[in-house]
């Protein structure tokens, strides 16, 4: 992806703006997914392996795949200060519980800051701009952050508890609706509602919120980071009367999925039971249209029962997908790319014989 350029001049000043992408490995350090040592390890891998980093860290078994996924949806997102702090979920947290939870200050720092607030009756954000803590538009940005934690209209949907939830496979789609409805009848918390509706235990929502809790830490070190870079400054130049704009075009990365042919259904015969798994050649045909030069990512989801690992060729490398599902890293080709799949499908040890919708779910994003 491009970087984004502004620079607007006019009687007032001038604003010159930058846009920058967060490296993902600052995201899920930022978050503790994974330790400084685990992104050490994993980028001295990629420069022997040129591997995506998050396809290494899946590898090496230090980050869960479905956390991959939630983090990279959200990557795009941590590009500028006025779209991360649109990243808001969970319950409105207080300022100070925020810097905490951002590392920015210590427990102790806070501490003080709210006896001097209490003894003088300053505002905590004012108290902590003078002791140098936090500046001016850092503050900001994280009171707009926590505005946006309540408003309706804001926050970012892979970040609700249940999102969550349905990206770990704790509760199907139709399940979270559902719970949806009931919440809205109850209006008590998500998380009460599916462990009362007997979908999930209180332990996994324990888990979700967890998860949650680690991506709202990511992206309030990115917010922090962005409000403390100097690329949005503003210098004044009066007795200038001439007024220019030069904007410089984003060319957004993209990967678009066509499917030419798929198999609708799988049929499992007891020979095939007796086998152990079932042998389909040329069942699904895909078209990407990609524009990004470091490829594109294939996903594979939603593998369930009567099925337990699926190897699928057509891309070179095979690929085999346990329940959780993988993905594959694509490299870039001019125009369009097109693959042939053909899978063989391990069945559990329960499977029966019958007809069984397809079970593989595909998606495409940019690398």
């Amino acid at each position: 992806m491009n970087v984004v350029g502004q620079n607007i001049s006019d009687a007032n000043g001038s604003m010159f703006c930058r846009m920058t992408k967060r490296l993902l490995g600052h995201i899920l350090v930022d978050g503790e997914f994974i330790s400084p040592q685990d992104l050490k390890d994993a980028l001295r891998q990629q420069e022997e392996t040129n591997i995506q980093l998050g396809e290494i860290l899946v590898r090496m078994g230090l980050l869960n795949f479905s956390h991959l996924q939630i983090v990279l949806s959200v990557q795009k997102n941590l590009s500028s200060l006025q779209d991360a702090v649109k990243v808001a979920a969970g319950i409105r947290q207080l300022l100070g519980e925020l810097l905490v939870q951002a590392k920015r200050i210590t427990r102790q720092q806070l501490n003080r800051a709210l006896r001097e607030q209490k003894r003088t009756g300053e505002k905590l954000g004012a108290i902590l701009i003078h002791h140098g803590l936090i500046n001016d538009k850092e503050l900001s940005a994280i009171l707009q952050f926590q505005k946006n934690q309540v408003s309706r209209s804001s926050g970012f949907q892979s970040f609700r508890l249940g999102e969550i939830l349905v990206a770990n496979q704790y509760i199907t789609r139709d399940q979270l609706e559902d719970a949806l409805r009931k919440q809205k009848l109850s209006h008590k918390k998500i998380g009460e509602v599916l462990v009362e509706a007997g979908y999930l235990t209180k332990k996994q929502v324990s888990g979700g919120l967890r998860v949650q809790n680690m991506l709202i830490t990511s992206v309030l070190a990115a917010i922090l980071s962005l409000a403390s870079t100097p690329n949005c400054n503003v210098a004044h130049a009066a007795g200038s009367s001439s007024a220019q704009v030069m904007v410089s075009a984003r060319v957004m990365a993209y990967s678009q999925l066509k499917v030419l042919y798929q198999l609708p259904e799988i049929t499992i015969t007891m020979t095939d039971i007796r086998r152990g798994y079932v042998d389909i050649n040329a069942a699904s045909r895909l078209q990407v249209k990609n524009n990004n030069p470091k490829g594109y990512l294939l996903t594979f989801q939603g593998i369930a029962q009567p099925f337990k690992e699926i190897h699928i060729k057509g891309m070179g490398n095979d690929l085999s997908l346990g329940s959780a599902g993988g993905f594959v890293l694509r490299p870039y080709t001019k125009g369009n790319d097109t693959v042939e799949l053909s899978y063989r499908f391990v069945l559990s040890e329960n499977a029966q014989p019958g007809t069984y919708s397809w079970p593989v779910n595909v998606s495409v994003q940019p690398s």
